[in-house]
């Protein structure tokens, strides 16, 4: 079994992403339209809620308590709710012997740090305890794979006389399985080492009269908004094909950061994701609606990366459930009602995919959560704020 959560900011424009049909007969959405090819692997949830506890930045506790497991009226970290994040807890039912217990990334690049871990850490193993998350792939990539020796171009070179003296004695499709896969590894280095010989600030450059160009400490960064997030998602593909890893958060984008974001193939000039969701007028919200189909033009790679990934049963897909989500519904009134969620794969056949779940509103986002740590086998009766389990998801 392998899980990930890829967490997108400030909520989304909930008339076009909620579908209105429910079951098995859920319309595809203008925002949702890029999961068409993987539709049947999906469940989509409608009316999942958190509460806000009171005291601390609404847009900072719709990020760092997405996933955590105390409830909003418990505060152990000065005002905040946080605690062992649901990463954490499944990692402890399934990472075994894997080399990392969670791989927590973000694709948060923005040199000025103006707001406090609160806004981007997904991952908590504690109270007060953030997981700092990667957000250089090179160092991502040479965490998972090592790093070259000062003499070769790739960590394969390494590893290429066992790797081809093991294919010898490899039947037909084995054989192309461990090509495959040693190609996928070097197509990624590569990528990462054109991206180390860009020039420029890291975004494709807008002109002064946009906002300041923002420098960036990192190399292995790509300019290119989608190609960045996507490296990362091509790193827990390899991550969990390789069984590195199990348990993974994504962080799409930081709450409420106010630097404009270049959104490559979008638009041709910089947005600001948050100042658009408090900007009224259709100009405004058809913005925000590419800004979403984006974000799940993202994550559509990336299930569709794992169901390209054979398994003797079936597809690495088939073993994950990848879930994409908000703390926050609308980010124009900063409510956590009608949350923003979708879930991808079987998780080993424990999941049935394929439904829109629509609920009154007054179900809790912890309820889904529970049923997830419920699925991987976890003994828990609650989780947060958890009114019980979602048991029809479950097979």
């Amino acid at each position: 079994m392998r899980l990930a959560w890829v967490y997108i900011p400030n909520g989304v424009v909930q008339d076009s992403w909620h579908p209105t049909r429910e079951g098995r007969s859920w319309e595809l959405t203008e925002s949702l339209q890029p999961l068409e090819d993987v539709r049947d692997s999906l469940n989509l949830f409608t009316g999942l809620d958190r509460e806000f506890r009171g005291g601390t930045g609404v847009h900072a506790q719709a990020g760092c308590c997405w996933l955590t497991s105390s409830p909003p009226t418990e505060a152990l970290d000065g005002g905040f709710p946080t605690n062992k994040t649901l990463d954490w807890l499944i990692s402890e039912q399934i990472s075994g012997d894997t080399v990392l217990p969670t791989l927590g990334l973000s694709c948060n690049d923005h040199a000025n740090q103006k707001e406090t871990r609160y806004f981007e850490t997904l991952s908590w193993r504690g109270p007060g305890y953030a997981v700092g998350p990667q957000k250089d792939p090179k160092e991502v990539f040479e965490l998972l794979f090592g790093k070259p020796r000062q003499s070769t171009k790739s960590v394969l070179d390494i590893v290429r006389e066992d790797a081809s003296r093991l294919s010898k004695t490899l039947g037909a499709g084995d054989r192309e399985k461990l090509g495959e896969y040693l190609d996928s590894v070097r197509g990624l280095e590569k990528r990462i080492q054109r991206a180390e010989q860009r020039t420029g600030s890291g975004i494709s450059d807008p002109g002064p009269q946009f906002f300041p160009v923002k420098e960036t400490s990192s190399k292995g960064i790509p300019d290119d908004r989608g190609q960045y997030i996507r490296l990362m998602g091509d790193l827990i593909a390899l991550a969990f094909q390789q069984d590195l890893t199990r348990v993974a958060t994504l962080l799409i984008d930081p709450e409420r950061w106010d630097t404009p974001r270049m959104y490559h193939g979008v638009f041709d000039r910089p947005e600001n994701h948050h100042v658009l969701t408090h900007t009224k007028g259709d100009e405004a919200k058809e913005k925000l609606r590419k800004i979403d189909r984006f974000h799940v033009e993202q994550y559509a790679y990336l299930v569709k990366r794992l169901a390209e990934i054979k398994e003797a049963d079936g597809t690495l897909l088939d073993h994950c459930l990848i879930s994409l989500g908000s703390g926050m519904g609308d980010g124009r009134v900063h409510d956590y009602n009608n949350l923003p969620v979708i879930t991808a794969g079987r998780l080993g056949g424990r999941i049935s995919p394929g439904a829109h779940y629509k609920f009154d509103g007054k179900v809790p986002l912890a309820n889904l959560w529970l049923t997830l740590l419920q699925g991987v086998g976890a003994e828990a009766d609650t989780f947060a704020d958890s009114t019980g389990r979602i048991a029809e998801v479950l097979t």
